[in-house]
Formats: C-alpha cells, sequence, structure tokens
C-alpha cells in the first residue's frame, strides 16, 4: 500500500508541476511534465489497477494531457518559425 501511495503522490505532484509551467507560459517545460505524468499514470495501470472506473479516469486524463501536448508543441512550433520568419525579414511578414 505504501508503495501505492508513493508512486499516486509522485503522479499528482508531476500532473501538478505540468499544470503550474502550462499557466506559467513555460510550455517546455509544461510538455515534458505532462509527458513524465502519462508515464507514471501508465505504469499505475500496469502495476496498480484502480478498478473499471479509476481505470478509464487514468485513461482519460492520460489522453488530457497527451492532447495538450501535441497542442503546446503545435504552437511552439508555430511560434519558432514565426520568429525564424520574423529574424529573416526584419519584420513580421505574414501570409
Amino acid at each position: 500500500l505504501s508503495n501505492n501511495n508513493n508512486n499516486n503522490n509522485t503522479t499528482i505532484a508531476i500532473a501538478q508541476k505540468a499544470s503550474q509551467e502550462d499557466q506559467a507560459g513555460n510550455y517546455e517545460e509544461a510538455i515534458q511534465s505532462y509527458q513524465h505524468a502519462v508515464k507514471y499514470f501508465l505504469h499505475i495501470l500496469k502495476r496498480e489497477p484502480q478498478g473499471k472506473d479509476g481505470n478509464q479516469k487514468i485513461r482519460d486524463t492520460c489522453k488530457q494531457y497527451l492532447d495538450r501536448v501535441e497542442h503546446l508543441q503545435e504552437y511552439l512550433d508555430n511560434k519558432e518559425v514565426i520568429t525564424l520568419h520574423f529574424i529573416s525579414c526584419g519584420h513580421y511578414c505574414l501570409r
């Protein structure tokens, strides 16, 4: 039981860190933390089944985190392209 609580507490702490970094605009750190949290959640699913409802909640949370990672990565990729375009043009040249 102690190991289960440790895994759950660690996962919650990582998820909270991801959310805090996301809200602070530290998107690269948020991406890493969301991915890390998903790994922990998947470990919990594999090693410490939570029952049908609990397992579904974990899966739903993982999907939300992965969707957020995808959204943040797209944002960062687009931001990089715009920044590079700005550097090459000397001003924003939006097409």
